[in-house]
């Protein structure tokens, strides 16, 4: 977007035009709507644009891919590793623009495009810069002199990581089977000695 365009408030799929409200809050339950894997994806995404608007069109798709492009623009770069969650750190994040911005984000209206811009913007100084600093530092490789270094961090990360969701849980776990598969393999190979 360019400075001088106003915020969208119509989004335009198919030949028509839609009249949305993209305050922060609607964006946020469209969000995780959007996450259930519990809904056939007409459904999810008629009740995600449900979030939005009153009423979405039967044919869900062409105005969901506008949506998308207009909501959550795709970003390069980084490991793809989450920092935050909308639901863990909603209280950081809400202490934070408080601090930063003095904006009340339990009573102040806030478009979804401007929220997320200041949100990238917050400055140091915030509980909620801190904890995302903690979790995107990386862990030093061991050295002798660092070692109560890589004990704090990994203390700091700890207590402020995030909790996994079922996607990631089961990542995880299919990450730890081949991990643990190819641990076996190389035993084996070297012909299961015992290293007793």
């Amino acid at each position: 977007m360019k400075l001088y365009e106003r915020l969208p408030d119509r989004v335009e799929a198919g030949g028509r035009r839609y009249k949305v409200d993209l305050d922060f809050r609607n964006v946020l339950r469209m969000m995780e709507v959007m996450g259930r894997d519990d809904l056939i994806p007409q459904a999810r995404d008629w009740l995600a644009l449900r979030c939005i608007m009153r009423r979405p069109p039967k044919d869900t798709g062409p105005l969901m891919t506008e949506i998308r492009k207009l909501l959550f623009p795709a970003h390069k770069g980084g490991d793809g590793k989450r920092l935050t969650s909308f639901e863990q750190d909603a209280d950081l994040i809400r202490a934070a623009f408080r601090q930063a911005y003095g904006i009340d984000l339990y009573r102040d209206r806030l478009h979804w495009l401007e929220f997320a811009a200041l949100l990238s913007a917050l400055p140091d100084g915030s509980r909620y810069s801190e904890v995302l600093g903690i979790r995107a530092r990386p862990m030093p490789s061991p050295t002798k002199y660092n070692q109560q270094e890589r004990e704090w961090l990994a203390k700091a990360k700890a207590a402020v990581a995030l909790e996994l969701d079922d996607k990631e849980r089961a990542k995880a776990y299919e990450q730890g089977v081949k991990a643990l598969f190819a641990g076996l393999v190389a035993w084996a190979e070297k012909g299961g000695e015992s290293n007793g």
